[in-house]
């Protein structure tokens, strides 16, 4: 953020007002004029009441009308009230407006009063609704305030489009509005620099920054509005585009371990020993990483696949020619019960190569394959944790820096100062939204002078538009098909709130699968029972496990819980247990999203189902029919039957595609959540730029990109673009990717 300036202090004279901009994040006359309206209303559109029903749920309306009566109640949940307008129009169509917090409405505006309201249409409990309404003074003013009179409000239509502005606490939309025009008129011109070169403003026809600022705030048409917006979204392409190029060629400016095997077999050994073929994907992929892996250039690469896609398979091959090549190899998990998963599985799909130390190697000792093939084709694993005893984990670093290990497995600790290599080649990144790139980067300091090459793993499909905007820096590698066929899961949305007795028979599925021999996750969002806002108690995981062994027809089953407040050691027992076949019915949060793999469990209950996400679910469904067999999920949920949230639930019970799930995740998404705080820091948020409406202009973005850095790689030619792309992405080295 910029620091407060002198004609920041003109603009908005008021102490008060100071304060409430600044708790909405706005501290500088730049930052005012870049909080752009998050929609406008069109003067010249009204709609009929009569009509709605044929919009989708969503559209902007506008309805001229007069008020048939206001109530108002307070909400029982949390603080606030709730304010019903019933409207009726000269039609003879009736709809209810609903306002929060706008309690003077029911003494300022009597019946017959004629109101111009802006909204949305909404379907609530199978009645439609206008929310996010706006109120409009005959003058296309907001009238947002108790001052406003019935005799100010519209009985004719504003001329021009009308901003609306995102309202936060007493800073309403049209005190935002007075602020940004005062703005405009005191800003002087050196205020206004361009991040974008006028060479790239007129090959594409796109408005000046000052020309922009005033179409935003003060549009005469909707069509100013809208060519102004795609400056914008073109603005945080381009910006977006060079930063990537940007740092792509710090990465490939340094030079990485070539990892072309020919020291050891183990590769060839473990490949010897396979007992299937690997899907076409995985050798067309596994082919290209391991050319990559070969060259003095760091592979940076991105390594998706739907749930049991084999992606670790495929990562395995590249450890073992880095093994083969004496280098060592990371695998850095984001929870310790993921790590020591892997653990296993990486020591289980090596049998009886999997060693766990071996004698000191690196790339300059030997010339070769040794006499000894077995010894050769050895490989060893460990596993280093933050919670192992100091003993344990002493003699894993030491082993680290001798050389003696090829493969460790861990979560944070492997960034660790203590933590150094003998010979690190290549790092293994599971799950890359939930780490960053400056704890990638601190991995690649570990492997001194050359960057080590990197691998980064994903269950969480990414649209390829997507991908393109978010991980323009890393390559793509997407394996397609899945080893054992096609999936069979059964989802089953449970609407709990129409339907509370198929619970029952939940339970009672659950028992027949237990009696078969069939294993069950129970995934709760929560570790502790809480309530929300209707007052029903929703249980944790140790009240759930509780109700289930209350259960008569689950009297025999073993249940177990796990979540992440355990101690690490009863997390490691839960889930040993249960890979063991020892538990029957695992209730656990979603510390089992990724990576959990228990062949035997062929049934998934999720409850409260609707409170998470469309990607979380789809990696929550794959835990089971791991290996193809016949499975089934249950979603539990007590939302509304005509809810959004209904709907995003079945979509998901409807496809077992992930691909078609992420594509539909992201349309389903507001405007900006696809590069939000989750994705790009807290103050770095994209506000125009859509990875579905604008993937052409990405694409052109990107090579307008190449070609400026080309000619002006310090960007010394535009100061306005190098410190725009400063400002929005000074936080970067967060968590970069969320998929839920």
């Amino acid at each position: 953020m910029s620091e407060p300036d002198a004609l920041f202090g003109s603009i908005v004279g008021r102490t008060q007002d100071r304060k409430l901009l600044e708790s909405a994040g706005v501290t500088g006359t730049e930052e005012l004029l870049r909080r752009f309206p998050r929609r406008w209303v069109d003067p010249g559109r009204f709609t009929e009441i009569r009509t709605l029903s044929e919009y989708e749920e969503g559209t902007d309306v506008i309805i001229h009308a007069s008020v048939l009566s206001v109530g108002t109640r307070r909400m029982q949940s949390r603080k606030g009230s709730i304010t019903t307008v019933v409207l009726a129009d000269e039609h003879g169509g009736t709809v209810e407006a609903v306002f929060f917090n706008r309690a003077w409405m029911g003494s300022r505006l009597e019946q017959g009063t004629r109101v111009l309201v802006s909204a949305k249409t909404k379907s609530y409990r199978g009645r439609l609704q206008l929310t996010s309404p706006v109120l409009l003074t005959g003058d296309g003013q907001i009238a947002t305030d108790p001052a406003d009179s019935a005799e100010d409000l519209a009985e004719l239509a504003p001329t021009r489009p009308i901003p609306v502005y995102p309202a936060s606490g007493k800073l309403t939309s049209q005190r935002f509005r007075t602020f940004a025009g005062r703005a405009l008129d005191l800003a002087p011109a050196e205020l206004f620099e361009d991040p974008i070169p006028a060479d790239l403003r007129a090959a594409h026809g796109l408005m000046g920054f000052r020309d922009a600022l005033e179409a935003m705030h003060r549009p005469r048409t909707m069509g100013q509005a809208h060519a102004a917006s795609r400056r914008w979204a073109y603005e945080e392409a381009l910006a977006l585009q060079v930063h990537l190029l940007q740092r792509r060629q710090e990465h490939e400016a340094v030079h990485a371990l070539a990892l072309a095997g020919g020291i050891r077999t183990s590769l060839e050994a473990f490949d010897a020993r396979l007992p299937f073929p690997l899907t076409p994907s995985q050798r067309e992929e596994g082919a290209r990483i391991g050319e990559e892996l070969a060259g003095a250039r760091p592979m940076n690469r991105l390594l998706q696949g739907d749930v049991g896609s084999g992606k670790t398979l495929v990562a395995m091959r590249a450890m073992l020619q880095a093994a083969d090549s004496g280098a060592q190899s990371v695998m850095l998990a984001p929870t310790e019960v993921l790590a020591a998963q892997h653990h296993r599985s990486l020591t289980a799909m090596l049998g009886e190569q999997a060693v766990p130390v071996r004698g000191r190697r690196s790339l300059f000792y030997g010339e070769g394959p040794g006499e000894d093939a077995a010894e050769d084709a050895e490989v060893a694993v460990a596993l280093l944790t933050g919670s192992m005893p100091k003993k344990a984990r002493q003699q894993v670093l030491s082993d680290l820096l001798l050389g003696s290990i090829d493969i460790v497995v861990g979560t944070h600790a492997l960034l660790s100062d203590t933590t150094m290599f003998h010979e690190l080649g290549l790092v293994i990144v599971d799950e890359q939204h939930r780490f960053g790139v400056e704890q990638r980067a601190a991995l690649r300091q570990k492997a001194g002078d050359r960057t080590p090459h990197t691998l980064v793993m994903t269950a969480t499909p990414i649209p390829r538009s997507a991908a393109l905007t978010v991980f323009g820096d890393l390559d793509f590698s997407t394996l397609t098909d899945l080893p054992a066929g096609p999936k069979r899961i059964a989802t089953h949305v449970v609407p709990l709130s129409a339907h509370p007795t198929w619970i029952e028979r939940v339970c009672e599925v659950l028992a027949e699968r237990v009696g078969q021999g069939q294993q069950v996750f129970a995934v709760l969002p929560r570790i502790e029972a809480s309530t929300d806002d209707s007052g029903r108690t929703l249980p944790g995981v140790e009240e759930c496990a509780d109700w289930l062994r209350s259960r008569p027809e689950l009297g025999g089953a073993r249940i177990e819980v796990l979540h992440g407040q355990q101690p690490t050691a009863d997390k490691e027992a839960a889930m040993a247990a249960f890979a063991a076949g020892s538990t029957d019915i695992l209730i656990s949060t979603t510390v089992v999203e990724v990576g959990i793999d228990v062949p035997n469990a062929r049934v998934m209950v999720i409850v409260d189902a609707d409170r998470f996400g469309i990607a979380q679910l789809h990696q929550l469904r794959g835990r089971v029919g791991r290996s193809g067999e016949e499975s089934l999920c249950f979603l539990l949920t007590h939302a509304e039957p005509d809810s959004e949230a209904m709907a995003r639930l079945q979509t998901v019970a409807d496809t077992l595609d992930g691909f078609a799930l992420a594509d539909f995740d992201i349309r389903s998404r507001r405007e900006g959540d696809v590069l939000g705080r989750q994705q790009w820091g807290g103050r770095s948020s994209l506000q125009h730029l859509s990875v579905l409406r604008h993937e052409e202009l990405i694409r052109t973005a990107r090579s307008d990109a190449q070609g400026l850095l080309a000619r002006d790689p310090a960007l010394r030619e535009v100061p306005g673009l190098a410190r725009r792309i400063a400002e929005l992405f000074r936080d970067t080295d967060e968590e970069i990717f969320e998929a839920g």
